[in-house]
């Protein structure tokens, strides 16, 4: 027992040491959901003094539950509106995932050591590393589903009814961060093990009481605040829940999401396939763990899909993955070069870029891929320490010092000292995609603007994109506005995913031309500041 804590507490401790450097960086990798709502709703939650139903531009935000805005403005309140504040929730979800992810592993796996070898694996997948680092819901939701099924499998060794009740407190928890798509994971996983049940207990039957009243405890926790929001605001419910049907494009093949999980899994993809087919004639629990992997993994290929949604489907593979990596005869060596070749293209393409425009950082990544290559090619002859510490190592390099050297989403420091003094508005967008973490204001933002809006907004400055330009000027036409253009400037911006920082509509020619000169310019994007004049109908705005 001392022994299994000792590895929880090695493994928390090393989470922290990979995904906490970066944070900070306003230039590292984020996205429009972590930037448009995840960052600035617990802000607006503090201005307009509300914590029960979180709001945003002026409207409830409840497409998503609130747990996760809960738990940043609390973080904003004591530790300062920041982007670590804000980030360091994530992170702290990250261990708990881990932790837990090693915890089934010990409860599982015929071995000890595979725990903290499932861990470690875990740690190694990129995809940790780019979703661990943002204030976004899919870890979160993920790690207390994984935390669940753990205390669940404790339960079942124990029936402790401390550990039931931890375990519906999870649950609740997951379901209040991202509702029901917390139970995948948990129900993957209870499958499994029911398909590989080899410890004898008591039939649940007995235990039936114990189960309905934490049923009853789970709808407790988490129906009454969807009711009062039902209460409050009826119609919005109806029309995110509209939003909801026609936005994920059910029963329409996603075959791209394979490509999604090469992404998030890297570098253990192909190990992980190679380890399909080893087990393919094998029963008991590597067939079981396929299973869980396959319930994860399958309702997101007829649906519409983001990399991140499939964060639950790693913590099977990282079991199945940890068995076979245990034994260096089981290794399969080309899987191990397949998927370190990936990594150092991508590796090498991010820091590649950044040394042909004279970016810092990129140096950064030199050490950790010669590591990489170390240790991953003869696989069979290393400890399998290094196996799990070198890709680890190299994604912290590429995401703490490679990818914000790129400048994504950079603002002029005038700029922003203009937004914290100043109510700005940010128009389509929205650009600056940081200016609201950076100024610690939420700043609304607008999707179009009525004459009420330019009367409001007075003379504030508002914010848009090049792109954005024509819509901008056509609503202040509609609304008797003239706008005069205030400040400019470039640079590469996000537009939704993270590594689409090139301006919208770059073509070859733009790219020769950077390349050509070595100047990132004609890829950057213009974004402007304007400010409303007069009204023809000489009101002013």
């Amino acid at each position: 027992m001392r022994q299994s804590r000792f590895t929880y507490l090695l493994l928390g401790l090393l989470t922290l040491l990979v995904l906490v450097p970066g944070i900070w960086e306003p230039t590292g990798l984020s996205g429009k959901d972590e930037y448009f709502l995840g960052l600035r709703t617990p802000m607006e939650m503090m201005a307009r003094g509300d914590w029960l139903v979180p709001f945003l531009d002026g409207a409830p935000r409840i497409r998503k539950p609130p747990l996760l805005y809960w738990l940043g403005r609390s973080s904003y309140e004591i530790f300062g509106i920041s982007l670590s504040s804000a980030r360091m929730v994530t992170v702290l979800f990250s261990v708990l995932l881990v932790i837990s992810t090693a915890g089934i592993a010990r409860r599982l796996l015929s071995r000890p050591q595979q725990a903290w070898i499932a861990g470690g694996v875990l740690l190694a997948c990129l995809g940790l590393h780019t979703e661990g680092r943002r204030f976004m819901l899919d870890i979160p939701v993920v790690a207390l589903s994984t935390a669940a099924f753990w205390a669940w499998l404790v339960w079942l060794d124990c029936r402790r009814w401390f550990v039931l009740t931890l375990a519906a407190l999870l649950l609740a928890a997951g379901f209040m961060v991202k509702g029901p798509v917390v139970l995948l994971v948990l129900l993957g996983g209870g499958i499994a093990h029911s398909w590989c049940y080899r410890t004898p207990n008591p039939p649940l039957q007995k235990n039936m009481h114990s189960l309905v009243i934490h049923f009853l405890l789970l709808l407790a926790l988490t129906l009454p605040w969807f009711w009062v929001v039902r209460q409050l605001y009826p119609d919005a419910v109806a029309a995110v829940v509209t939003d909801e049907v026609e936005s994920r494009q059910f029963l329409n093949l996603t075959p791209g999401i394979f490509f999604g999980l090469l992404n998030i899994s890297l570098p253990w993809f192909f190990v992980f396939f190679a380890s399909l087919w080893q087990i393919r004639r094998e029963r008991g629990l590597p067939r079981a763990l396929l299973v869980w992997f396959a319930i994860t993994f399958i309702p997101f290929l007829f649906l519409k899909s983001f990399d991140r949604y499939l964060l639950g489907s790693l913590v099977p593979l990282a079991l199945l993955v940890a068995m076979r990596i245990e034994l260096p005869n089981q290794r399969p060596v080309w899987a191990f070069r397949a998927g370190l070749l990936i990594a150092c293209l991508l590796g090498l393409g991010l820091s590649g870029f950044a040394a042909w425009f004279h970016l810092p950082g990129w140096g950064w990544l030199a050490l950790p891929m010669a590591y990489l290559i170390w240790a991953w090619f003869k696989p069979t002859r290393r400890s399998i320490r290094h196996l799990l510490a070198a890709p680890a190592l190299y994604w912290l390099a590429l995401m703490a010092s490679v990818f914000p050297s790129l400048g994504v989403g950079a603002i002029p420091p005038e700029v922003v000292d203009t937004a914290k003094t100043e109510s700005v508005a940010l128009y389509e967008g929205p650009q600056p995609a940081m200016l609201a973490i950076l100024s610690a204001q939420p700043h609304r933002h607008y999707a179009f603007l009525r004459p009420e809006d330019f009367i409001k907004l007075g003379h504030s400055d508002i914010f848009a994109e090049e792109m954005a330009f024509d819509r901008l000027f056509r609503d202040a036409k509609n609304a008797g506005v003239t706008l005069r253009e205030k400040n400019c400037f470039l640079t590469l911006a996000s537009h939704g995913s993270g590594i689409r920082f090139t301006k919208p509509g770059a073509s070859p020619a733009d790219w020769q031309e950077a390349f050509t000169t070595r100047d990132l310019t004609p890829l950057k994007t213009r974004i402007c500041s304007f400010t409303a004049t007069h009204t023809v109908a000489g009101v002013a705005p």
